[in-house]
Formats: structure tokens, sequence, C-alpha cells
């Protein structure tokens, strides 16, 4: 299955804007906010099978609470990185809540062309549709996938929905070698806004200008970056 930043680059390529299941879990317990996990167990085909039956018997899948204790700790140990960069993160809702452009929520989800996307189909928010949890069981936690509504749906995200057992649309990738090595041979989000702080007062500096630093430094660095998530 692909991430959602998967498709998101296959409906901006106009290759299809279909609906499509993704490998991003939602992982929630009781009285906490879900978290969203970018590795999926669901990729192995046996706790694919517990997955589908779970589902067709109207429930979720249940695993341990340290799941959950283990995702929430990726989160918490990112949180100093762009959200495109993360393991995991904590949703800001337990709640069903609308995704917007500029939150981290939207970001971690969508990847880098989460502005372009947006603009593309015209959507001023996407609607989160989230994972159940006042029925989570003591000591366990709910863990689901994420279904990713086509631009004619509105893009909705539903962490909420039980069917795997009568759904088979999902987008597929195929990632030759060359293709990885072209995937991974740039730097990260979070490593290029820590070499512009870095870089930033010292052009000041050398140019005899150094007190302008600390009024425009952050929001250049935030405009370099916002223009490397457009691709410019």
């Amino acid at each position: 299955m692909v991430s959602p930043q998967d498709a998101v680059l296959i409906r901006l390529e106009g290759i299809s804007n279909d609906f499509t299941k993704t490998n991003m879990v939602p992982v929630g317990v009781k009285r906490e906010n879900p978290a969203l996990y970018r590795v999926s167990p669901f990729m192995d085909p046996a706790m694919a099978k517990i997955a589908v039956k779970a589902h067709r018997n109207s429930m979720y899948p249940v695993l341990d609470r340290e799941f959950y204790e283990a995702v929430k700790q990726y989160a918490d140990e990112d949180k100093g990185l762009e959200p495109e960069d993360r393991r995991a993160i904590i949703l800001s809702s337990p709640e069903d809540y609308l995704l917007t452009p500029e939150m981290e929520d939207t970001r971690f989800i969508f990847g880098k062309p989460t502005k372009g996307y947006f603009d593309k189909f015209g959507h001023k928010s996407i609607k989160f549709f989230n994972l159940p949890t006042n029925d989570v069981p003591k000591n366990k936690c709910f863990v689901n996938c994420l279904w990713f509504d086509g631009p004619v749906g509105d893009s909705g995200l539903y962490a909420g929905d039980r069917d795997l057992y009568d759904e088979d649309s999902a987008f597929g990738v195929l990632r030759s070698a060359e293709g990885a090595n072209a995937q991974n041979s740039g730097y990260s989000l979070t490593e290029i806004a820590k070499a512009n702080s870095g870089v930033i007062p010292v052009v000041f500096n050398n140019a005899g200008v150094k007190g302008v630093t600390p009024l425009v430094a952050r929001d250049l660095n935030k405009s370099l970056l916002e223009s490397l998530r457009k691709g410019k």
C-alpha cells in the first residue's frame, strides 16, 4: 500500500484520483488523543489477516497498550523535527476535525506536497474522521488503517472505517533501486532548517548587517522551507 504522500503525488501527476487505503496507521487508547504512525503492522500478511477478521466482525484490531506507548515515544522524540520528517505524531484532537495546510498534522500526513495538493484541488480544509477510542479495553490499543478519499470526495481521511474485509481499493508503487537512490539523495527539511539557522546569521554578519538577524532570520528560514515544500 502507498503512503498518503505517495497518493498525493499520484494525484498531482494526474495518474489517478481514486480512493485508496494507505500504509499509515492510527493508534488509539482510551482518554488520549490517537496517534498516527508511518509503519503499518498490516503490511505483514499474518497481521493483515487479523485486521480483516476484526473488520469482518465490526471490530478494530487490538494490540497491547505498549504499542501505543512506543508510537507516542517516537512522536515525543521527533517533536524537534519538521513534521514531514517525523516517524509518528499525536493528533491535535480526539474528535473529527478539519486539517488545513499549515497544521503539523497535515504536513505529517501529506508531506512536502501538502500546499500544492490543497491548491490544485481547491481544498481550504480536509476532514479527518478520527479513530473512536471510547471502547478500547484496559491496557489495550486499537490499531487501524487510514483511508484517503479522492478529491471528488473532498479528500477526506478516514481513521475509523472497518472495510478491509470487502474493500480492495489501494494504489501500489514500484520502488526501483534507481528511484530509491534518487529519493534518498537529498537532505531532510529538518537538516535544511538547522543549516539555515546556522548560516543565515553568518551571512548577515559578513555583510555588515548583523543587527537585522533577529528581525528577519526566522521568517527567511520559514520562507526557504516553504519554497522547498512547493518544489521550487
